[in-house]
């Protein structure tokens, strides 16, 4: 009868500890968990419309590089659009998440030596990305990328994105996970300044759309399929926006990976 009772007595301190340990385990996973995010949210900025949700980014030591390519380099420009990725994600400098570059600026002026900049900076060891934008693609953009391709044998571990380039169509997109254009207006197309309104109309439509491309890839851990399942997240990374399919004015085909902003 006592060998019974100490027996049941040692089960119920037993229990005790157990319980005890899993309860503190359990809030110590939920506090890690917790602090391993937090908020973006959206400011209110004089260029355009952004994002307003607030959104929840992982933490992490990886950046996301986002280059500044014609059309968006001036100084006015860049000065906007990182002053509103520095709102919202923070900058390297800064311990945050965006680490900006802008062309020509941060690359030699030569032109030929341009192609190995992009590529030396995306094998550099000095950091470790999380993913590539970049915003107005520089003409040759698409060679730096694919030596990055090859570098990493076709299996980049990072999404890389094109918006509004000027490089090789073809080029870019068998070399980014995804493109997106401005697609011109039936009003725009037989106007005589049609380019100028289309260039205005993609720099005032630019932080919204670099914003929500920013917002998605920052939770994106690996590159993007490159099938038809990469319109889903087109979808839902410019959900905001009307989209379609790019259509090579040749061939009459529909690109898997290129998108038209209309």
């Amino acid at each position: 009868m006592k060998k019974n009772l100490n027996y049941n007595l040692f089960f119920l301190i037993l229990s005790s500890i157990l319980f005890t340990l899993f309860s503190s385990c359990k809030k110590v996973n939920e506090q890690q968990m917790d602090s391993d995010y937090f908020e973006l949210t959206a400011n209110d900025s004089d260029i355009g419309k952004i994002i307003s949700i607030p959104e929840k980014c992982k933490i992490t030591n990886k950046k996301i590089l986002v280059l500044f390519g014609y059309n968006f380099n001036s100084p006015e420009t860049v000065k906007n659009l990182t002053d509103l990725l520095e709102k919202n994600f923070g900058l390297e400098s800064d311990g945050g998440l965006i680490y900006p570059l802008t062309y020509p600026n941060d690359f030699k002026h030569n032109s030929n030596n341009y192609v190995n900049d992009l590529y030396s900076i995306l094998q550099s060891n000095d950091r470790e990305l999380s993913a590539v934008v970049i915003l107005g693609a520089p003409e040759k953009t698409h060679l730096a990328l694919a030596r990055n391709q090859d570098k990493w044998n076709d299996l980049v571990p990072y999404p890389v994105a094109a918006l509004f380039p000027q490089d090789e169509g073809l080029g870019l997109e068998s070399t980014c996970d995804f493109v997106l254009d401005k697609g011109q207006t039936e009003h725009a197309a037989f106007s005589d300044n049609a380019g100028e309104e289309i260039e205005a109309e993609t720099i005032q439509e630019a932080p919204q759309i670099l914003l929500s491309t920013v917002s998605y890839l920052s939770k994106i851990q690996n590159s993007l399929p490159r099938d038809s399942t990469i319109q889903q997240h087109a979808k839902q990374m410019f959900k905001d926006f009307k989209i379609s399919y790019y259509v090579d004015t040749e061939t009459g085909l529909p690109s898997v990976n290129h998108f038209v902003l209309k």
